[in-house]
């Protein structure tokens, strides 16, 4: 594939990312450049990282136009949870469900421990990339799909469940809508395992935080209830979900064209 086809193709998936965030959090927080190019140079870091990565590059470059998309995504967002729960310092006294890690509920105040944590989480994402198993029947990919739903859920419950309770649907959610969309990767063909379980988390933040953030109009759901919220930015925001419908639309278009193309 056209080397310079897969770089705008990250940078449209990061700005993806950016669209929804901004749109859930700039009634709280106002509009930040940094913080809107934050998910595109990411985006950008991961793809150079790939294509850098003498071994993982042909499996990368070989990658149809929409499964890029979602691996850089799903790279993407367990990189920043990552970062966000036990790297970055901030204060936590505006959120409703702390953004850096806990042990059950509870603040972790060794940043030695956090850091060390994270670092084995990073190489562990990055492990996960050089799993060159190759997946090829409908069951596996369905049985993938499943799995990193189920992890993913695990992950987002330990995280919410102290400060919000378990909400039962809401861990089902993620397992259901990959195994539900597990199809679309599978009429793509073979793909390896450590790529396939980033698109399908890509695929699962693309669906579900459209759902929530543009269609149910769920307010960010991290920051206390009582948080004074920007009328500005609520009136101006929709410019991103115009934004994203755009995306989106070519998103559909590229995934039909992958699936011409077997």
């Amino acid at each position: 594939m056209n080397v310079a086809l897969v770089f705008i193709v990250s940078i449209i998936s990061g700005l993806y990312t950016s669209c929804w965030g901004v749109f859930k959090d700039s009634p709280y927080e106002g509009f930040k450049v940094k913080t809107f190019l934050r998910s595109i140079f990411l985006h950008i870091v991961i793809f150079f990282t790939l294509y850098s990565i003498s071994c993982l590059r042909p499996r990368f470059m070989a990658l149809r136009t929409s499964q890029i998309f979602f691996l850089i995504m799903g790279i993407e967002r367990l990189s920043s949870e990552i970062y966000k729960g036990f790297f970055r310092n901030e204060d936590q006294s505006k959120y409703l469900i702390p953004s850096r890690i806990t042990f059950l509920g509870k603040y972790i105040t060794s940043n030695g421990l956090l850091y060390s944590v994270g670092v084995i989480l990073v190489a562990g994402t990055l492990a996960l990339l050089f799993l060159d198993v190759k997946i090829e029947g409908f069951i596996e990919f369905c049985i993938v799909s499943n799995c990193t739903g189920l992890a993913g859920a695990f992950g987002g419950a330990y995280k919410d469940a102290p400060f919000e309770g378990f909400k039962p649907l809401g861990f089902l959610r993620t397992p259901v809508v990959l195994l539900l969309t597990s199809p679309l990767f599978y009429f793509m063909g073979p793909v390896s395992l450590g790529f396939l379980i980033y698109m399908n988390l890509g695929l699962e933040r693309f669906i579900v935080e459209y759902y929530k953030t543009y269609i149910q109009r769920t307010m960010s759901g991290k920051f206390r209830s009582d948080l004074q919220r920007s009328k500005k930015h609520i009136e101006v925001r929709e410019k991103y979900h115009y934004i994203a419908l755009f995306i989106i639309l070519g998103v559909i278009v590229l995934i039909i064209r992958d699936i011409q193309y077997i």
